[in-house]
Parts: C-alpha cells; sequence; structure tokens
C-alpha cells in the first residue's frame, strides 16, 4: 500500500524582465527544471538540490540561497510577479493522518522575501 509522503519544494518564478542573472546565481545550489523566456515573459522552476526531509528544512535552505544572491540577482527577484514556493507530496493511503508543519519564523521568512506558497499532491502512481 502507497504512502503519503512530502516530495521537495520546486520555486517557481515568472516575470516580464530577465531573470537570468537570479538563475545563474541560484543554479549553483539548485536544479533548473525549467527555464525560458521569450521577449515577453521569463519563467523558471528550481528545485533544491539538498535532500531534506520536510518543506520547512527545504524552504529555509531556499530562502538562503536566494538571500545570498547577488544584487543584480536580488534586483530581477523583485522584478518577478510570481515568487512562489511550491510544495509537493505524493498522495496515498496510510497513514491516516499526515501532516508537515511549517514554523512561524519560516512563514516570516517567506512574506519577508515576498514569496508566496502553494501546495501540489501528486496521484498516488502505480509501480
Amino acid at each position: 500500500m502507497s504512502e503519503i509522503q512530502f516530495l521537495n519544494v520546486d520555486l517557481e518564478l515568472e516575470s516580464k524582465h530577465d531573470i537570468s542573472v537570479l538563475v545563474n546565481d541560484l543554479k549553483k545550489h539548485v536544479t533548473v527544471l525549467h527555464h525560458e523566456f521569450d521577449e515577453y515573459h521569463h519563467v523558471a522552476r528550481l528545485c533544491s538540490k539538498l535532500e531534506t526531509s520536510t518543506p520547512d528544512k527545504t524552504i529555509n535552505h531556499l530562502c538562503e540561497l536566494i538571500e545570498a544572491c547577488s544584487r543584480a540577482g536580488l534586483k530581477q527577484w523583485l522584478t518577478c510577479s510570481k515568487r512562489t514556493f511550491d510544495l509537493g507530496f505524493e498522495s496515498g493511503h496510510q497513514p491516516k493522518c499526515f501532516n508537515q508543519a511549517l514554523h512561524a519564523d519560516t512563514l516570516l521568512r517567506i512574506s519577508a522575501i515576498g514569496a508566496g506558497m502553494e501546495i501540489t499532491i501528486y496521484p498516488i502512481t502505480s509501480k
């Protein structure tokens, strides 16, 4: 029987402006899952390379990486119309009750850098 589990946290970015410096600053410590742009729109989806067991630890690690970006990277961060931490979970049949907490300090940190949060629940995959 499959178990509910935390998978990862992706950082999703969208901007009308170039975000390549920001992505380059972060890509030393993240996996760039997707980065594309045209003359009107820049989007990126990044995932931490650090293996953590909780969304709280992963988000704090990503916040550290963002806070350590170059001045030019931080300027591009501020141009993003979407700065979202997407918490990914795989659905399952066990346990009967499953939870993952974010500490108040983590929520304040997310807010302080102007980011948001969303949750994605993936269906059970047959193996």
